[in-house]
């Protein structure tokens, strides 16, 4: 008996507006499992019955991609992981440099200012929320801690980590779009309440620091750029909070999927804000080296790409002669920490990667059948849906923090995260499916793709007819107010997506993205090239 519910016809499918979002129902489980680890919603009443009804039907020919003609697994043939040839890595960094630019943001601001659409709906949705109040006040802890599904993070802190991370960054985009200095005192207490901060623990401790670091460094980006009454003294501890409490465990960090994409992303983000060439240098390494082995095209051969993690990844010393004068002693510097942190890890038993990253690639892939393997399927696909959302999140971040420093990831990788982009949101809407794709478990759903359709549809004219849909039906959820829970943003899931939740528009994963990112590089609106005119193309 296959123990994973079918995944039928969208007409077949039991949509319910009514159905509450999980997180009320779980409140011990965190944002991240409500929001992608749910496919407990499949099994209320009627969606058996519907799936099985929807299997026995003949399924129309779908307009999907051609599965590539692969044999059988045993004798799939992996290729090697490759050399690769990195761009220069700036030698100052631009600022504010991480998601937007200050050009950017002042061409969102005049648009709500004027009553435009979609900026208008979107910016009073995040007004709305408990993250933009003026009376917000942080809730810092010296550590954090929680387990598998953030288990045991409301009384460990993590989800006051959560809430207290996204409030930043909502308040300094609230303090940009509205000059009430109010919203930029609030951040700034936030971040300087948090200097304390030592680290994560738990089983999730590496990916939380993840997502933390890097929202972290978007809001810390905007106020320091913006806010002058952000002390110097203030600004060092922040930065040195970072370099203490998350770049020891991220470097050198062994992670597999979207994990791996999320240790990328903190890196990037950690490297622009404290102008830390090596920081941003690891994380690009693993960026370059790493997306073709999540995304599959058929011009790989007949299976993925093996993963290399480390062996094309800068030395230790490298990364020293990059940060040469930033650190009073490189040798007591994260760069050098691995080693503490492993043994660290070990000791207290938390989570890490290494024993999956030593699996044999097709185990990776989560029992994918070879008439799967099409362009744009991804090492998460047969897991679950949510997850492939996640990663595809954190590495379309990573993407836009190198082109706001002049690095063209958008082209390395341009025909491989667009046919990503089209085989997921085309599993999402389309109304049928091939059967090989049954088993594929279409849980929670975050508002994520308008950052790489703006980039490759408005800035570069690619169509994609999938993600378009897709975005087209998320963008209601806009006029909405989310359900802001300790540790979580949801709404209420509607007919037309294939998904057994809705994230709501903030998270650690994706944070306002439509405000900041729908439609910016449209016909009319921002030049496609004001940003990163001159971006250096990178090779592999």
């Amino acid at each position: 008996m296959n123990p994973f519910p079918l995944l039928p016809p969208l007409s077949a499918m039991p949509w319910k507006p009514s159905i509450p979002p999980l997180g009320p129902c779980l409140p011990s489980v965190g944002k991240r499992a409500a929001c992608l680890l749910a496919p407990l919603v499949l099994l209320l009443p009627g969606f058996t019955a519907a799936a099985q009804q929807a299997a026995a039907t003949p399924k129309a020919k779908p307009s999907a991609p051609a599965a590539s003609a692969s044999p059988s697994p045993s004798v799939l043939e992996v290729p090697k992981p490759g050399p690769l040839n990195l761009p220069p890595i700036p030698a100052k960094f631009v600022h504010p440099g991480l998601l937007n630019s200050m050009e950017e943001l002042q061409f969102i601001k005049k648009k709500i200012a004027a009553g435009e659409e979609p900026w208008k709906t979107t910016f009073e949705q995040m007004k709305g929320t408990t993250y933009a109040s003026l009376t917000y006040t942080p809730h810092p802890h010296l550590t954090t801690t929680a387990g598998i599904l953030a288990r045991g993070g409301l009384e460990g802190g993590f989800y006051d980590l959560d809430d207290d991370t996204v409030a930043a960054y909502t308040q300094a985009l609230m303090w940009i779009f509205t000059d009430n200095e109010q919203y930029a005192q609030n951040a700034v207490n936030i971040l300087n309440a948090w200097n304390i901060f030592n680290g994560e623990q738990g089983i999730i401790w590496y990916l939380g620091s993840s997502w933390h670091s890097s929202i972290w460094c978007e809001s810390a980006e905007l106020i320091r750029s913006t806010y002058p009454k952000w002390s110097p003294g203030d600004i060092a501890k922040f930065s040195a909070m970072l370099d203490r409490a998350f770049m020891p465990v991220l470097h050198n960090q062994m992670g597999y999927g979207n994990r791996e994409l999320s240790v990328c992303n903190g890196l990037m983000a950690i490297g622009v804000f404290n102008n830390d060439r090596a920081a941003f240098a690891e994380g690009l390494s693993h960026w370059v080296s790493y997306v073709p082995c999540w995304i599959y095209l058929k011009t790989d051969g007949t299976a993925p790409r093996t993963a290399n993690y480390w062996l094309s990844s800068p030395s230790d010393d490298e990364l020293a002669k990059m940060d040469e004068g930033l650190f009073p002693d490189v040798k007591k510097s994260w760069i050098y920490s691995d080693q503490t942190t492993f043994t660290y890890d070990i000791k207290k038993k938390m989570g890490n990667d290494n024993g999956m990253a030593r699996k044999p690639t097709l185990d990776l892939w989560n029992g994918a059948p070879p008439e799967a393997f099409v362009d744009g399927l991804c090492a998460e696909t047969f897991r679950d849906l949510g997850h492939c959302d996640l990663g595809y999140s954190q590495l379309i971040n990573v993407a836009e923090i190198a082109w706001h420093q002049g690095i063209d990831l958008y082209g390395l990788e341009a025909k491989r995260i667009t046919a990503f982009m089209e085989f997921e949101n085309w599993l999402r809407t389309a109304d049928t499916i091939p059967e090989q794709y049954y088993r594929v478990i279409p849980s929670g759903l975050g508002f994520t793709f308008e950052i790489g359709y703006n980039h490759y549809h408005n800035c570069m004219g690619m169509d994609l007819p999938n993600t378009k849909k897709l975005i087209e039906l998320s963008r209601p959820y806009y006029k909405e107010q989310p359900l802001v829970l300790s540790g979580g943003c949801y709404m209420r899931l509607k007919p037309g997506i294939r998904a057994s939740t809705m994230s709501g528009p903030a998270g650690l994963d994706v944070c306002w993205e439509a405000l900041t990112h729908a439609e910016l590089n449209a016909k009319g609106n921002m030049p496609a090239a004001s940003v990163a005119a001159q971006g250096t193309n990178v090779e592999h």
